[in-house]
């Protein structure tokens, strides 16, 4: 049972990030969530500092403000709706918005804690662990509140669900192995740090492929991310001279 109390608080507060932000959407609007869930990468570097004793200058911060204000500026724009009244809000909403970044901010240093010596595990080792402990926990809760026998009688009437089901979870395992093994090859900050660019380039891209309007805001995002850039490389480049 000790060994795999690890991997039960990595795997609750894996579900904790992902079901507090789902939830928060009853209380606040879906901008509001961007705006918080882009904001985790500097709760990540507290984190690090925390568990990890990564230290952290005010380049650094400043940086990584930047990208998650000019992530947030591309995500904000491009999931709002027309008509869309962005100023409602709730402090139920914003309390589960914030649990859900704390929880995102422990989940990729515990995940760096497993990859790391003494346990030094592997990617796919952790993955697949984790996610073990994850499926009996979501077994257990779909069996008690009913929804796993409902959930099988909707897959034996449809069976294509099935076929998405799978695809669905491939295509997932693929992106979380890539990131667990990023965050052993790079540490949970720059894992997070690329997540956070991931939507600036997601955003890009859905200019590129179903061209739009372009927003003021998103110019300004541009800037603010492109000087997050420089002043991280330039962060860097001291650290490496300091070195020398």
């Amino acid at each position: 049972v000790g060994e795999g109390l690890p991997y039960i608080r990595l795997s609750v507060v894996v579900f904790g990030a992902t079901a507090c932000a789902s939830l928060s959407l009853k209380y606040v609007t879906y901008p509001t969530k961007v705006v918080f869930k882009s904001a985790k990468l500097i709760p990540t570097m507290m984190v690090a500092t925390l568990l990890q004793g990564t230290r952290y200058g005010w380049m650094d911060y400043t940086a990584a403000l930047l990208l998650c204000a000019g992530a947030a500026g591309y995500s904000y724009g491009s999931g709002r709706q027309d008509g869309e009244d962005d100023a409602s809000s709730s402090i139920p909403g914003l309390l589960l918005l914030l649990i859900s970044i704390l929880c995102d901010a422990f989940v990729p240093n515990l995940q760096q804690q497993f990859l790391s010596p003494p346990k030094a595990l592997s990617a796919t080792e952790l993955m697949v662990n984790v996610n073990a402990v994850g499926l009996l926990g979501l077994l257990v809760y779909m069996g008690a509140v009913g929804h796993l026998q409902e959930s099988v009688r909707t897959c034996w009437h449809h069976p294509r669900l099935i076929l998405y089901l799978v695809l669905v979870g491939v295509g997932l395992s693929t992106a979380v192995l890539a990131y667990t093994k990023l965050i052993q090859a790079s540490g949970s900050v720059v894992a997070v740090a690329v997540a956070t660019l991931r939507k600036v380039a997601t955003v890009i891209l859905s200019y590129i492929f179903f061209p739009k309007r372009l927003l003021g805001i998103h110019v300004v995002s541009g800037f603010l991310v492109l000087g997050g850039i420089v002043l991280s490389s330039t962060s860097k480049n001291n650290k490496n001279g300091t070195k020398r």
